[in-house]
């Protein structure tokens, strides 16, 4: 480990004070970069992480300090991380994405600056950044301001994660030369576990990384085993079509699946259609599809729009081109402003239990 030092929120913080406690920061992020690294720095060997809560209850899970090791040097590998290198740390660091990008480089003994989650985190960064992870949202505040897009054009790797990419950032992504990767993984398995090129290659299928082994359950839904899991095998919710031992592509959550009427409908599918809708009119709301209980559908298909006040084009829109008879929302709800889960996605289920 040659660097001694890291960057937070533009202020230096040796090593040494933070190993001894004598620097503990003032915002949450600051407290829990500063508490991590203070654990790492003095040799702890087993963590507590809180799962998302995306899919469900936040919960704790045990980590030893070796299987954080051996995550954070497959992604070091995949990317020839090294000293020379420069890491943004811009995500939440009480969760795993965040943590993991300082174990990686810890571990590759890349120099570390970090800083607030904010939706644009390359605005304020005057330093080269070599390595950088991102969430959808981030990434397309960065493709929308010309400063900060030359900016990511000029970081050696980018890897975005946490939610799809939409059709939209698909699109923003597209023009642009950043090299940039999707991420596919969970808590359990430390983050990522599989890699897929968005940029300047666009590649349709995600690639284990070194040691990953891929399967399926009866259900279609993705296994995964490697020496992070100490190979054993977890059986994920993500339906795939697995297309080598290796690589596979994403369908959709096995538990993302409304019954309407008899027909099974999978909301990733509707939701695509509903992006592409958007598109078309010229929209840039945030939305998802659901379903609420329906005494003749038994489920009824619902699009939750994240907005003040009703969207004319949206009341009067004609859903056919888009979806058949059955596929359809049957009710559109507006919300003022989204509740999220601590790491910034939309809690879907507790908007649709409050309607």
């Amino acid at each position: 480990m040659l660097v001694h030092y890291l960057y937070l929120n533009n202020k230096k913080v040796l090593f040494n004070e933070i190993k001894e406690g004598i620097v503990l920061g003032e915002t949450p992020f600051e407290k829990s970069t500063l508490s991590f690294c203070r654990q790492w720095l003095n040799g702890k060997g087993l963590f507590s992480l809180k799962t998302s809560g995306s899919t469900g209850e936040p919960k704790d899970i045990n980590i030893s300090r070796h299987q954080m090791k051996l995550s954070a040097h497959q992604t070091i590998n995949f990317f020839n991380l090294s000293p020379a290198d420069t890491v943004l740390v811009c995500l939440n660091t009480a969760y795993i994405a965040g943590i993991m990008m300082l174990v990686r480089a810890f571990e590759s003994g890349a120099n570390i600056i970090a800083s607030e989650p904010e939706s644009n985190p390359l605005d304020n960064v005057s330093e080269q950044i070599d390595f950088l992870a991102v969430v959808p949202l981030q990434l397309s505040d960065i493709l929308n301001n010309p400063h900060t897009k030359s900016k990511l054009e000029q970081c050696r790797v980018t890897i975005v994660g946490g939610a799809p990419v939409s059709i939209k950032l698909a699109e923003e992504i597209k023009n642009s030369t950043a090299n940039i990767y999707a991420t596919f993984g969970m808590t359990e398995t430390l983050t990522h576990f599989a890699l897929r090129q968005l940029s300047p290659v666009s590649e349709d299928s995600f690639t284990a990384l070194d040691e990953v082994i891929l399967g399926q359950d009866d259900r279609g839904c993705l296994t995964i085993a490697s020496p992070v899991t100490e190979n054993k095998v977890l059986s994920t919710n993500d339906q795939v079509e697995l297309i080598s031992q290796i690589s596979f592509k994403w369908l959709g959550r096995v538990d993302n699946v409304i019954n309407s009427g008899g027909f099974k409908l999978r909301i990733e599918d509707l939701e695509r259609k509903v992006e592409q809708a958007f598109l078309d009119l010229n929209l840039d709301y945030r939305f998802f599809v659901g379903s609420v209980m329906d005494e003749k559908l038994g489920e009824r298909i619902v699009l939750v729009i994240e907005c003040e006040t009703e969207i004319e084009a949206i009341t009067n829109i004609n859903w056919l081109p888009y979806f058949n008879q059955y596929q359809k929302p049957r009710e559109i709800i507006y919300q003022k402003r989204f509740r999220e889960t601590p790491t910034g996605k939309i809690n879907r289920q507790e908007i649709l239990n409050n309607i």
